[in-house]
């Protein structure tokens, strides 16, 4: 008890040294408590950039400025793979409509189905040259969504009462019809379809649909718009036609343009692995893109303080744990003197020293616990 007493004397004597080693502790606490929080605010400014910055990317033409041939097979590849979370297709064909109030004189108002496709038949072996005005692009989307042009009218177009938006993800032969026809939702109507502009006999088509709305006037590119499904439908069917009649002809499912949005950012790479497994890599033929550049300016930074901090981490634990050793050995070497008036006393050395190691543990526990309790507050 004698040696703990002066021991506590020598320490209230040493006052400015066993402070230094307190608030050097409760320092080095706070610093090292703050630390691990700077890493894991950045690592959660690295996860918010990943999640929230879109990533967009789409196939185009690598040998010419037209439009890309995407083979049907290789969007439903794309489509199924899951890496998009949002996918954006389409392609067009030329087509005739005869309008409402012109069929109807031929036919008959209340003809039926049978009677419309006869009377548009006649009409056109009468009139192979004159229909101008009655034609136009039939647009084949994937989704309401993927076409601008409907999204900017979505509150002019008359539905169908049962049909909505989602009928453009179904595979019902619907379409979307200009109202500068005369039809109206509901109607069925025969379309004379061309996937050539030069429209020989052979690569032409007659095919009815539902239609399923109506928008007023002159106000798109395209006169019509259907399910991408039923396109590839009535692709197949043509095919199948020509093949009966041995003709030799064949109606392909392509697509004229692809649009994605990359669902998870961290399979970036894998994904750009998978587009040059697919061949969208190279430079003849169809390209995928994809533009990852604000996403890169971004994350780049951000990654590098990441790796920088983590590096530092253990440096500076080495560090202030070497600060602290040598503060201890600077303040039990100035204190030599008490340490010999303590063995003339009858301490021995392991008294002392556990003593000596006593006195540092007790100030760097106060340290702690001060530094604790700063950065809690």
């Amino acid at each position: 008890m004698k040696g703990l007493s002066y021991l506590w004397k020598m320490a209230r004597r040493r006052k400015t040294s066993c402070l230094l080693v307190l608030l050097f502790t409760m320092a080095a606490t706070v610093f090292m408590l703050l630390y691990p929080g700077f890493i894991e605010s950045t690592r959660a400014r690295l996860a918010e950039a990943y999640e929230n910055i879109e990533v967009k990317g789409w196939i185009l033409n690598s040998e010419s400025y037209e439009d890309p041939l995407i083979p049907g097979a290789t969007w439903k590849e794309l489509v199924n793979s899951g890496y998009f979370s949002q996918t954006a297709a389409y392609n067009s064909f030329l087509f005739r409509l005869y309008p409402k109030d012109q069929l109807e004189a031929q036919a008959g108002k209340d003809a039926s189905d049978a009677q419309q496709l006869r009377a548009m038949q006649q009409m056109l072996a009468q009139d192979e040259y004159g229909m101008e005005g009655v034609g136009g692009r039939m647009y084949a989307y994937s989704s309401f969504a993927a076409c601008d042009q409907l999204m900017r009218i979505r509150d002019d177009i008359q539905w169908l009462e049962g049909y909505d938006e989602s009928c453009l993800e179904g595979s019902e032969r619907v379409c979307i019809l200009s109202d500068e026809f005369g039809y109206q939702p509901g109607d069925t109507v025969p379309f004379l379809a061309s996937i050539t502009i030069e429209e020989p006999s052979d690569m032409r088509g007659i095919f009815r649909m539902k239609v399923a709305a109506t928008y007023h006037g002159k106000i798109t590119d395209f006169k019509a718009v259907m399910p991408i499904a039923t396109y590839e439908q009535l692709c197949s069917t043509a095919t199948q036609a020509h093949q009966q009649l041995g003709t030799g002809m064949e109606w392909p499912f392509d697509l004229s343009s692809f649009l994605f949005t990359v669902k998870d950012n961290y399979q970036l790479e894998e994904l750009k692995g998978y587009l040059t497994e697919q061949g969208l890599a190279g430079t003849s033929g169809i390209r995928a893109v994809i533009d990852d550049r604000i996403l890169r300016g971004t994350v780049a930074p951000i990654e590098s303080n990441l790796s920088l901090l983590e590096g530092l981490y253990a440096f500076f634990f080495g560090m202030v744990t070497a600060i602290g050793f040598l503060l201890s050995f600077l303040l039990a070497r100035g204190r030599k003197p008490e340490y010999a008036v303590m063995r003339m006393l009858g301490e021995n050395r392991l008294q002392i020293t556990l003593k000596a190691l006593l006195e540092q543990f007790v100030l760097c526990l106060g340290g702690v616990l001060l530094g604790a309790a700063a950065e809690i507050g």
